[in-house]
């Protein structure tokens, strides 16, 4: 007992257990309405709307602890491990996060030309219940947001200056932000207004092939591709700090 406090990870609680069954049972009917309009051979214009459905998710990580809901009843069962306080919620975290919903609207533009050819799609897409999985330097912790937006631009086009030679280009441009996550990753801090992690604002792919014949009907040709993807924050609203990880707290709204 007196090395409780020293211990890097709390002793692993069964699972399933008397309380926790370990179980789950999620289903969601979801929808896709499509219409579009052929302005001429070339030009080919749309609008859409649709929903989506994720199941819940469970965390199958080392670090997996029981929600501090079920503090009470673990203690009573006789389950908890002598380093688990109910009373504080420490080691408690979660098991899981439950089913995200999104809708996305999308506008977009087909178009081709003599040498090319163009696409760009325009959508707002919003997920409720978004499941936030972030890695807390020992484990993950699970944690649905309320609200989590995105609003963005898609481009792809196809360019042939030459017969021998094609040029793409491809483009996504993002604006991300959680319109609701009160309680953040650690039930305290709040998150409203902030940039999920992992998601880069702008995203470039630029392409280049060249293509030539051999002779005898053998053909070649010399690629060259340039990747491009802005910054990211790799975690979700925590900084790693050298024997502990902290939470910060929102000073200012993503826009």
């Amino acid at each position: 007992n007196a090395l409780v406090p020293l211990q890097f990870q709390p002793q692993f609680l069964g699972y399933p257990n008397g309380v926790e069954d370990g179980k789950s049972n999620d289903d969601k009917l979801t929808w896709n309405l499509r219409a579009s309009y052929e302005v001429n051979e070339d030009v080919n214009v749309y609008a859409g709307a649709s929903t989506g459905f994720k199941s819940t998710s469970w965390n199958l990580s080392r670090d997996s602890r029981p929600f501090p809901s079920d503090g009470g009843a673990l203690g009573a069962a006789g389950l908890l491990p002598n380093n688990y306080w109910p009373s504080t919620g420490r080691n408690f975290g979660t098991r899981l996060a439950g089913p995200e919903n999104s809708k996305v609207f999308e506008l977009g533009i087909k178009a081709r030309f003599e040498r090319g050819a163009i696409n760009i799609a325009i959508f707002d897409q919003t997920i409720k219940g978004f499941q936030s999985n972030t890695f807390l330097g020992t484990g993950f912790r699970l944690r649905n947001a309320g609200k989590q937006s995105t609003k963005g631009i898609e481009v792809d086009a196809m360019y042939k200056p030459v017969d021998n030679l094609t040029l793409g280009f491809a483009g996504i441009f993002l604006d991300p932000i959680y319109d609701s996550f009160v309680g953040g990753i650690d039930g305290i801090n709040d998150l409203t207004g902030t940039k999920p992690a992992g998601i880069p604002s702008t995203a470039i792919s630029l392409s280049a092939t060249y293509d030539y014949d051999l002779g005898n009907g053998m053909m070649s040709y010399i690629r060259g591709d340039w990747q491009y993807e802005s910054n990211v924050q790799t975690n979700e609203g925590i900084e790693m700090v050298i024997g502990a990880v902290q939470p910060f707290r929102k000073i200012s709204t993503f826009n």
